[in-house]
C-alpha cells in the first residue's frame, strides 16, 4: 500500500471514526427531546457509518465487491436526510418523502450496471443527491425555526447550507472528472473524507447547541413559572380568605418595615358586631364581613391599601389624600351599609364608627394609633348621644 493509498485509509478511519460519535449524538438529542427530527439524523449517521466501513474494506482488500453495498448504504444515508426535512415540523410528510426516495432509487438503477468502471458518474450524481437533501433540510428548517433566535439554530442552518453549497461544488467537479476522463484529479480531493468531516462536525456541535438552549429557554420557563407561583402563594398568604382584603400579618410587615407614609390611616370598627353574630349565627356574621370588605374594595383607589386588621375591624391607608375628602368617603361608606341587604333577609343596616389621621412622610403605626383614639373617641360620643336621648325620653 503506497503513501497516497495510507493517507486514503487513515482519512477514511478518522472519518468513521467522527459519524459513529454523530450518531450516539443524534441519538442522545432524539432519546432526550422525543423530537424524530433527530432521530432520522441518528438514523443518516449510522448508515452512513456502515457505509464507509464498506469502502473501507474496499480500500484494504481491494476488492470491489464492497462497493454495492457500499453505494446502496450512501443512497439510504441521502434518504434518510430527506426524511429527515420531511420530519422537521413534528409530522411525516410522505409526498416529498417519496419524491426523495424515488430519486434515490433512480439513481441506484442508473449505475447498477456502471458503478464498478465509472465510480466518478457515481460521486457525482450522489453529491447533486447530497447537495438536494442539504438544501431541502435548510429550507425547511428555515421554515420551522424561523422566529428562532438561538445560536445554536443559526448554526445549524448555516451549516445545512455550508454543506449543500459544498456538495454543489462536488457534483461540478465529479461531473467533469466523468465526462473527462483524462483531466487530473485535484490534490485537495483526496483529503474530502476530512471536509466532509468538518461540516458534519459543525452540524452535530450545532445541534447540541440547540438542545443546550432549549434545555435553557425551559428552565428559564420554569424558573418563571416557578417565581410567579412563589410571588401568587406570597400574595395569597397576605389576603384574607373572607374580606379578599389584606390580612393582619401583611399590615404588621409593612408597619415593620417602617417605611414614611404620607395620606390618612383610618380604622374602620362595626358597632355591636357581636349582637348580629349573637342573633343570626356567625355563617351571617362571615356574610356581612364578606360583604363589608368587598364595599371597602370599591371605596379605595388602586394604589391605597386595606387590611383586615381584627374580626370585625378594618385599616385603610389613603396614599396623598386629606383628612377631609377621606371623612366624605367614610361617611359615604356608612351611609352604604346603612341600607345594607342580607340575602334572604331583608335590609340590615350595619353601623359603623371610624377614625382617621393624617400623617407627611410619617410612620404608619404611629398614624394607626391616631386613628384608633379618635375611633374610640366617636365611639363614647355616640354612647354619650345615646344615653342622653334615653334620659330625655
Amino acid at each position: 500500500m503506497d503513501g497516497f493509498a495510507r493517507a486514503d485509509v487513515l482519512s477514511s478511519l478518522i472519518h468513521l471514526a467522527g459519524t459513529a460519535v454523530f450518531v450516539g449524538v443524534f441519538w442522545f438529542l432524539h432519546r432526550e427531546s422525543r423530537i424524530i427530527y433527530f432521530g432520522y439524523w441518528a438514523l443518516a449517521w449510522a448508515l452512513l457509518s456502515a457505509a464507509m466501513a464498506f469502502n473501507l474494506a474496499s480500500m484494504v482488500t481491494g476488492r470491489k465487491l464492497f462497493l454495492a453495498p457500499y453505494a446502496l448504504l450512501e443512497l439510504a444515508f441521502v434518504a434518510s436526510l430527506i426524511f429527515a426535512g420531511a420530519s422537521v415540523f413534528g409530522q411525516f410528510d410522505f409526498r416529498v418523502s417519496s419524491a426523495g426516495l424515488v430519486a434515490g432509487l433512480a439513481a441506484v438503477a442508473a449505475y447498477a450496471v456502471g458503478l464498478p468502471s465509472d465510480f466518478k458518474g457515481f460521486y457525482a450524481l450522489h453529491s447533486l443527491l447530497l447537495t438536494g437533501a442539504y438544501g431541502w433540510n435548510f429550507f425547511a428548517f428555515q421554515r420551522r425555526w424561523r422566529s428562532g433566535r438561538g445560536t445554536g439554530r443559526k448554526l445549524f442552518s448555516a451549516s445545512l447550507l455550508g454543506s449543500s453549497l459544498f456538495y454543489c461544488h462536488y457534483t461540478l467537479l465529479y461531473a467533469s472528472l466523468h465526462f473527462s476522463p483524462a483531466a487530473p484529479i485535484p490534490a485537495y480531493l483526496r483529503y474530502h473524507e476530512l471536509y466532509d468531516l468538518g461540516l458534519e462536525t459543525l452540524l452535530a456541535f450545532s445541534a447540541m447547541m440547540m438542545w443546550m438552549e432549549a434545555q435553557n429557554e425551559r428552565l428559564a420557563q420554569v424558573n418563571q413559572e416557578l417565581a410567579q407561583s412563589r410571588s401568587e402563594i406570597a400574595r395569597r398568604a397576605q389576603l384574607d380568605p373572607l374580606t379578599g382584603l389584606l390580612n393582619r400579618a401583611a399590615f404588621n410587615e409593612a408597619c415593620e418595615a417602617r417605611e414614611p407614609v404620607s395620606g390618612v390611616v383610618a380604622i374602620i370598627d362595626l358597632d355591636k358586631f357581636k349582637e348580629v353574630n349573637d342573633a343570626l349565627g356567625h355563617l351571617t356574621g362571615d356574610e356581612v364581613l364578606a360583604n363589608v370588605g368587598s364595599l371597602i374594595k370599591g371605596s379605595v383607589r388602586k394604589d391605597d391599601l386595606a387590611w383586615r386588621w381584627g374580626g370585625d375591624e378594618f385599616v385603610l391607608l389613603f396614599h396623598e389624600q386629606s383628612r377631609e375628602s377621606v371623612e366624605e368617603r367614610l361617611g359615604a361608606l356608612a351611609e352604604r351599609l346603612l341600607r345594607f341587604q342580607l340575602r334572604g333577609k331583608g335590609v340590615l343596616p350595619v353601623r359603623i364608627s371610624w377614625g382617621a389621621a393624617e400623617t407627611v412622610q410619617g410612620s404608619l403605626q404611629l398614624a394607626l394609633e391616631e386613628a384608633d383614639r379618635q375611633m374610640y373617641a366617636k365611639k363614647r360620643q355616640k354612647l354619650a348621644s345615646r344615653a342622653m336621648g334615653a334620659a330625655g325620653s
